[in-house]
């Protein structure tokens, strides 16, 4: 893919996801709800409150983003009581994962964070798009909430969608390895299938990095003139199971353009 072509595809993806971002009511469809009980021992009185006055899930999740970062600690080179604290609210509290097997790959990555030599932001941006990802992306977005960004099946699953009709002119469409996930509405849209036999298209599944996934992020960002890469990440979230006017809804219209041509 040349750099032209990334451009287009980019500028194309913009466009796409500013008719979402402009829907009435789109930041009332972000849903994810948390419990912040675990945080009391965790911020002070004050960053707690700030937190808990917001009106609505998506304010409460900007106000998480910002202030939950200032509370990691380089002690230990990130190895730390306060930094597993606060990974662990993160993966159970707020992520409601609570299968976890390998935890210390978390602590790892937060080492890695504070590697002096900056070796280790390369072992972070060398990360694969396994199922290990998404866990791992959530602490990492707030631990750097600038660099990094969650990468789970439902964000991978908008932004498929969106880079697939993005790329219709393209005879082979690049898109992200996608993840497993829990939600049930998105194995109901099995995006190969479309491909195939509705638009007559090959995928091939180009990017699988997640560093890939976060310059990507990035990029759309600016385009879409937010001011924080995670504004970007929670519109893809909001958009990727709502059947009303989200990816759902928007690739049953697609699909009904092309069979009426």
């Amino acid at each position: 893919m040349t750099k032209a072509e990334k451009n287009t595809i980019e500028n194309e993806t913009v466009d796409i996801l500013y008719g979402f971002k402009n829907q009435e009511n789109r930041k009332n469809q972000f849903d994810w709800e948390f419990k912040t009980d675990g945080l009391k021992d965790i911020l002070s009185e004050e960053d707690f409150a700030l937190i808990e006055k917001q009106d609505s899930s998506y304010e409460k999740n900007l106000q998480l983003k910002e202030i939950l970062q200032r509370y990691f600690s380089a002690e230990k080179g990130g190895d730390n009581a306060q930094n597993k604290k606060l990974a662990d609210w993160i993966i159970n509290d707020w992520g409601g994962i609570h299968s976890l097997k390998d935890f210390g790959k978390i602590i790892n990555d937060i080492k890695n964070f504070y590697d002096k030599n900056q070796s280790g932001k390369d072992k972070i941006d060398d990360l694969r798009l396994s199922g290990s990802i998404s866990s791992r992306s959530k602490v990492l977005s707030f631990l750097s909430p600038d660099e990094y960004v969650i990468c789970d099946s439902r964000n991978i699953f908008a932004l498929n969608w969106v880079l697939f009709f993005a790329q219709l002119d393209y005879d082979k469409i690049h898109l992200f390895r996608p993840l497993s996930g829990r939600n049930q509405t998105m194995p109901k849209y099995n995006l190969e299938t479309v491909a195939n036999l509705v638009f007559e298209r090959e995928i091939e599944y180009t990017f699988t990095t997640y560093s890939n996934f976060c310059y990507l992020i990035k990029d759309l960002t600016k385009k879409l003139g937010f001011k924080k890469i995670y504004e970007t990440e929670m519109l893809l979230f909001s958009i990727s199971v709502d059947k009303e006017c989200g990816i759902p809804h928007f690739v049953k219209e697609k699909i009904k353009e092309t069979w009426e041509e």
